[in-house]
């Protein structure tokens, strides 16, 4: 016996099973992430032709059975295909739902990260701040979504919030001066990266900026160079992972 139910999401991957199926990965609002097959989608005349494309927004309707969860109608609602216009947007918008499959879990309540994800891509629908920022931005919430955030507002060793000047991606986020120059032996050393008051800040208000005004900032010169760099190694350090499609975007 099968039960119908319909999902409200994100398609963040599909992979072809013979001839003419798929299996999609939908991050919804409703149940997280789900894998469910796309019968005959591969068919240019398939009803289910437009909804099972990755990157696209829309409503599904999915009938549950005790094996497998198969995709019976769907109706698109942005497939952002402005995304899918050039090479260096199908890279980004590619690992942005690459890193939301990472870090998101089936049957759990994901809808931070979906909504993430969705202002993402409309921020790059906008273009108004570069795509190396809007990635930096992204990589730095989800990991907050994901119980990994920086801890940029104190001292991650004596908690003081004075004086912090010092990332260390290993140890979880920002050191004051006192920490970041005591003794290899009081305090195991990762890679320390020195910060600008002006980098600090915009990595604070990073933090506490609510979702829908994430990316209404911009960054410019060093400042923005050492924050990319900043989130960079704190991603690589904390999600501890290699991402298929980093290799080519890191190339671009």
């Amino acid at each position: 016996m099968s039960s119908q139910e319909k999902l409200t999401g994100i398609v963040l991957s599909e992979f072809p099973l013979g001839e003419n199926d798929k299996r999609l990965t939908i991050l919804s609002k409703e149940t997280g992430k789900i894998s469910v097959i796309s019968r005959g989608c591969r068919k240019a005349k398939s009803h289910l032709h437009a909804i099972s494309q990755a990157v696209t927004y829309g409503d599904f309707l999915i009938s549950r059975s005790r094996n497998y969860n198969y995709l019976t109608s769907g109706e698109c609602r942005d497939s952002f295909g402005d995304l899918k216009a050039d090479l260096d947007r199908i890279l980004y918008s590619t690992y942005f739902c690459e890193v939301a499959e990472y870090f998101t879990v089936e049957d759990q309540d994901e809808k931070e990260i979906l909504n993430l994800l969705f202002l993402t891509f409309s921020a790059m629908k906008k273009d108004l701040i570069p795509l190396s920022l809007i990635r930096r931005i992204y990589e730095f919430r989800i990991l907050m979504a994901a119980g990994l955030g920086m801890q940029c507002h104190a001292c991650v060793r004596c908690g003081t919030e004075e004086g912090l000047s010092v990332l260390s991606s290993y140890h979880g986020g920002t050191l004051c001066r006192s920490c970041a120059g005591a003794p290899e032996s009081a305090f195991r050393a990762g890679s320390f990266m020195t910060l600008s008051r002006e980098t600090l800040y915009a990595l604070q208000y990073t933090a506490y900026l609510p979702l829908r005004e994430l990316y209404s900032f911009q960054l410019q010169g060093q400042t923005r160079r050492e924050y990319e760099a900043a989130v960079a190694d704190y991603f690589r350090i904390q999600a501890d992972h290699h991402f298929r499609s980093e290799k080519m975007l890191d190339s671009i």
